[in-house]
């Protein structure tokens, strides 16, 4: 029968600090702290900003129309602004448009186009779906700008907070080309904040991809003063080409852009993973074995 040793004082040690590294490193991510705003309350109050057409007869007019309108819930205020209107509309009879359209729903704030077929007579001609068919495949150019402000943050000065959020590009998008600029800027009081990499606007055409999948965004920044309120800016435009975007009905919106998961919290410094580490060591070293 083999003898039972006791553990060595190296030994021990060596033990006690590749033990010690591991709950450091496992509990890394506990020591994250929770985001100042959830993301539901975030993307809240629901509401859309489309643009509208004009009331004159014309046929497939493609327009820079522009909508802008804010909403606040709690401590947001959103300003939705939506750009880009296809209408025809003959004899007040039959009006359908193509509209861009910004949106906070649900937990997310999306980018699309939508599609509105309104009928005021018989359609004694067969025209409504030829009509209908000019205006969903006309290429039109878009634009979506949606900004969130946020009070009482309570960001303190000189400390490091991290700003994250999803993107997804809508299934309805079938080439990446079709994003002219795709943008997120932190905003006091209007003027931008830069992050680490001194970038005032954070570029996010290099970030998306096509299918359909979540792309995870982070922005980091040094709060440069005591602040309570921020603003955050979603951006985007779209060319003027249709062969880029799926079909456009009016059950079936385009989908052009989501953005999700928001969260905005302080990151933790080296120093709190280090005294981690030397508590956790202090804790072992007092339960260590007798004579050790």
């Amino acid at each position: 029968m083999n003898a039972i040793h006791p553990p060595t004082r190296a030994g021990f040690r060596s033990r006690l600090l590749s033990l010690a590294t591991l709950l450091a490193v496992s509990s890394a991510p506990l020591l994250q702290a929770q985001s100042l705003i959830s993301s539901s309350d975030f993307f809240n109050p629901d509401f859309t900003v489309a643009p509208v057409g004009g009331t004159s007869n014309v046929v497939v007019n493609v327009t820079g129309s522009s909508a802008s309108s804010s909403l606040g819930a709690g401590d947001v205020t959103w300003t939705h602004t939506a750009t880009g209107l296809v209408q025809t509309r003959t004899l007040g009879l039959v009006n359908i448009e193509a509209a861009s359209y910004a949106s906070t729903i649900g937990d997310s704030l999306v980018f699309g186009r939508s599609l509105d077929a309104t009928v005021l007579g018989t359609d004694l001609f067969g025209v409504i779906p030829t009509l209908t068919s000019d205006v969903a495949g006309a290429s039109a150019a878009g634009a979506w700008s949606s900004t969130a402000t946020v009070s009482n943050l309570n960001l303190s000065q000189g400390v490091l907070y991290s700003v994250t959020f999803d993107v997804t590009v809508g299934s309805d998008v079938l080439n990446l080309g079709l994003f002219e600029t795709a943008n997120f800027t932190l905003l006091n009081g209007g003027t931008p904040i830069e992050n680490v990499n001194s970038d005032l606007t954070l570029n996010l055409l290099g970030l998306l991809s096509l299918g359909g999948s979540p792309e995870p965004v982070e922005f980091q920044f040094y709060a440069p003063a005591g602040l309570g309120d921020l603003g955050f800016r979603f951006e985007t435009e779209t060319a003027a080409n249709a062969s880029l975007l799926g079909g456009l009905t009016d059950s079936d919106p385009q989908f052009i852009m989501e953005v999700s998961n928001f969260s905005i919290a302080p990151v933790p410094e080296p120093s709190s993973l280090i005294l981690a580490t030397l508590g956790v060591i202090a804790i072992l070293r007092r339960r260590r074995p007798c004579g050790v």
